[in-house]
């Protein structure tokens, strides 16, 4: 998934890295690949595609009528996409390509989702079609919205065929757990996405802070998705009491005061100094829990078979927003962070022990 223009996806894809080169090994990312004869297996069948933001309502509407707003947003969404490739070129070497590798480690992210909207669409390389890899296990791998009652029998057979060049099943939520159990799978391990797993602290440290104002709230989401008027309006006289200025990162919200675009080490240095933060995302709520001091996290439909599964595992239940008419009584809430700490830490050890296992294998090969 690094190739996606979202913080989420470039900060996974570091941190597995870095964990990797850790234990001693070169890492290079190999590309998803649109495979014709898979992708077309998906025609016949509807496909997951959530956007709860699809009927913006009246007041969403009037701002966007603003010429300004929508020229900021053009300019920040551009310079947005301008660090991400940066980003991408820098810290993650996307240039280094082989055409053999030891090991292949597919995941973390949705790359069992296959019946996203996604470009790629089902794709049995991310089911372990992968033939310049001696050996593929996946790590923190999510299947997302997908079920494996709904996939076509035809589709289920194919995925059979390419896990079984899979060496080792790593998941990160119960319903990519279950999916893979459908499939016959009998071990398989559970792990933290690596963005909770690696230590950014050196990075964050040494990331600029973006010029903002002294008191912010963090409005983490994809574009649009705050837009019913309940929501924005309890935000703004929220912000507007605890004198916040409400600022958008990731996805564009025409309400927001500013919308600003930085590199993913600004943007968890963002969440670090911000007064409070509010998100939807799965991402948005691992940089929350390591890095934000308070923090609402608000699940959707869309997310829910991933966020509350992350929720539980992590402890932060009581930063749940499930109505927005209790936003107050969320920001008087204040982070357990020895909790998190601890629970991270043992998955550290969990992780570095499932993955030193494989690249150790290799290496005495």
């Amino acid at each position: 998934m690094q190739m996606v223009d979202n913080y989420g996806s470039l900060l996974q894809a570091y941190g597995l890295k870095k964990i990797v080169e850790s234990l001693g090994s070169s890492v290079e990312f190999i590309d998803i690949k649109k495979i014709e004869e898979d992708y077309v297996l998906t025609d016949s069948i509807e496909k997951y595609h959530f956007d709860e933001s699809e009927e913006k309502t009246r007041l969403q509407k009037l701002f966007d009528k603003k010429i300004f707003v929508r020229l900021r947003n053009k300019v920040t969404i551009k310079l947005f996409k301008q660090k991400c490739r940066k980003f991408r070129i820098k810290e993650l070497e996307i240039s280094k390509k082989s055409t053999e590798y030891d090991l292949c480690i597919i995941g973390s992210d949705e790359v069992f989702n296959c019946l996203n909207a996604g470009w790629w669409g089902y794709t049995s390389q991310l089911f372990g079609n992968v033939s310049e890899a001696k050996k593929i296990i996946t790590y923190a791998a999510s299947c997302g919205a997908t079920k494996f009652k709904d996939l076509p029998e035809i589709i289920k057979t194919s995925i059979n065929r390419a896990i079984c060049n899979i060496s080792k099943i790593s998941v990160r939520d119960n319903n990519t757990y279950d999916f893979m159990k459908e499939f016959g799978v009998v071990e398989i391990e559970r792990n933290l996405d690596p963005v909770l797993i690696y230590d950014f602290d050196t990075e964050v440290m040494n990331a600029k802070f973006p010029r903002l104002p002294k008191h912010y709230c963090v409005i983490y989401s994809y574009s649009y998705r705050f837009y019913q008027e309940k929501e924005i309006n309890t935000i703004l006289e929220f912000c507007d009491k605890y004198n916040l200025t409400p600022i958008a990162i990731q996805g564009e919200q025409t309400w927001c005061k500013k919308f600003i675009a930085c590199n993913p080490f600004e943007c968890l240095k963002v969440f670090a100094h911000a007064d409070f933060v509010i998100t939807d995302t799965f991402h948005g709520t691992i940089f929350s829990a390591k890095y934000a001091n308070k923090f609402a996290v608000i699940i959707r439909d869309s997310n829910a078979n991933k966020l509350e599964d992350l929720i539980k595992k992590i402890g932060i239940e009581k930063h749940v927003l499930r109505d927005i008419s209790y936003i107050e009584s969320i920001y008087n809430v204040n982070k357990d962070k020895d909790a998190i700490n601890k629970i991270l830490k043992t998955e550290q050890i969990h992780t570095i022990k499932f993955l030193k296992k494989y690249i150790n294998e290799d290496q005495k090969g």
